[in-house]
């Protein structure tokens, strides 16, 4: 199999099973299945950062933040 290579900040390479499952289709940021998803990563999140807050999580380029 041809190597493919994610090229930010790379190369670096990526498994194929990380591929495959980036050719699934998007999930649409309106739809519960989304939501479930969003409310899991902010659940990790409160873990990764060892808080019981909530945290904000946007959903926009890293500059975005300065605007806070």
């Amino acid at each position: 199999m041809k190597k493919k290579y994610l090229l930010a900040p790379g190369p670096t390479p990526v498994p194929e099973h990380v591929s495959l499952e980036m050719a699934l289709p998007m999930q649409h940021h309106r739809t519960p299945q989304f939501s479930k998803i969003f409310g899991e990563a902010a659940e990790s999140a409160k873990y990764l950062f060892q808080t019981k807050q909530d945290v904000l999580i946007l959903a926009a380029a890293g500059t975005a933040g300065d605007m806070l």
